[in-house]
């Protein structure tokens, strides 16, 4: 008579381990995925902005008068920062030469989960980064979305309720300063904002864009008074009370410039240890500030 066997403890079995990572870590980078890309060619990146006010009075010209000549207004001078971004791995030799389950090669595997965190990385100061010249032993950083918007910016009281009437009044701030060609078309806010629009009953619907083939989401369409636009909930927008944030941007007016595009760089061996890295320089350039709209201050329930 053989002893039972207890297979929970059996040493000679083979683990049922399905040959599989499922990588659960978010991948929602709307903004570096949609914003198209240009090239910087120094770490301060410089471009020209021209701005136009409408008029506010009616002008006429009496008959016969002679003509008279004002300086009309130069293009503005803009600029922004690169900044370095960097994510770095290492793997030791031993994990390079077992079997390792969901992949041939460790480094590989590591370098291409070094490289979804320096997107990231990347979407995080977009959006949030503060601009800093940096100094010895301080790094560079972009001025992001949030710190560039500021001639259609509203403060709201704390505990404003987003409402379809503060949508609206984010596009009017905007056609009513660059005309409606020119008003975002796409509406960046937290998560849990974007709940609150799924309650708005005017113009907002719900469909998958096919056609964008670097959307793989549903995402809302917004009809407001003025225009159509796309509605994305984003992981990194402020989402805390007194100063979540809701940003109307105009896709086409934002790129990304890089000095220097993402690469993978090995580097040199240090003991039983192959190390790489993901390194990139980058900045935000934005080439028409007043076709944007920011407010901040609404509640995030209710």
């Amino acid at each position: 008579i053989f002893p039972a066997l207890d297979i929970n403890k059996s040493s000679t079995r083979k683990e049922d381990l399905l040959d599989f990572i499922a990588d659960v870590s978010p991948d929602d980078n709307p903004l570096s995925t949609l914003f198209g890309t240009t090239t910087a060619s120094n770490t301060l990146h410089e471009w020209t902005e021209d701005y136009e006010g409408r008029p506010t009075a009616v002008t006429a010209i009496a008959e016969g008068a002679d003509a008279t000549f004002s300086d009309l207004t130069n293009p503005s001078r803009r600029s922004n920062i690169a900044q370095v971004i960097r994510q770095t791995f290492q793997v030791s030799g031993t994990l390079r030469a077992v079997n390792v389950a969901g992949m041939s090669d460790m480094y590989d595997y590591q370098a291409t989960k070094g490289a979804k965190i320096w997107k990231n990385q990347l979407e995080y100061s977009i959006l949030r980064a503060t601009i800093a010249s940096g100094s010895s032993g301080t790094g560079r950083t972009m001025a992001g979305i949030e710190a560039t918007v500021t001639s259609h910016y509203t403060a709201r009281n704390s505990g404003t309720s987003l409402s379809e009437a503060e949508l609206n009044a984010m596009v009017y701030d905007v056609a009513s300063d660059v005309g409606m060609d020119d008003v975002f078309d796409m509406v960046v806010l937290p998560l849990r904002l974007r709940q609150k629009v799924s309650t708005f009953t005017a113009g907002s619907t719900k469909f998958v864009d096919s056609t964008d083939k670097r959307l793989v989401r549903p995402i809302a369409v917004y009809e407001s008074d003025f225009n159509v636009m796309r509605i994305f909930a984003h992981k990194d927008v402020q989402d805390s009370t007194g100063t979540s944030s809701v940003l109307g941007l105009k896709e086409n007016k934002w790129k990304i410039a890089y000095l220097r595009r993402p690469e993978r760089v090995q580097l040199a061996k240090i003991g039983d240890a192959d190390r790489g890295m993901i390194i990139g320089e980058a900045t935000l350039e934005f080439l028409a500030e007043r076709t944007n709209a920011r407010r901040t201050g609404f509640a995030l329930a209710g």
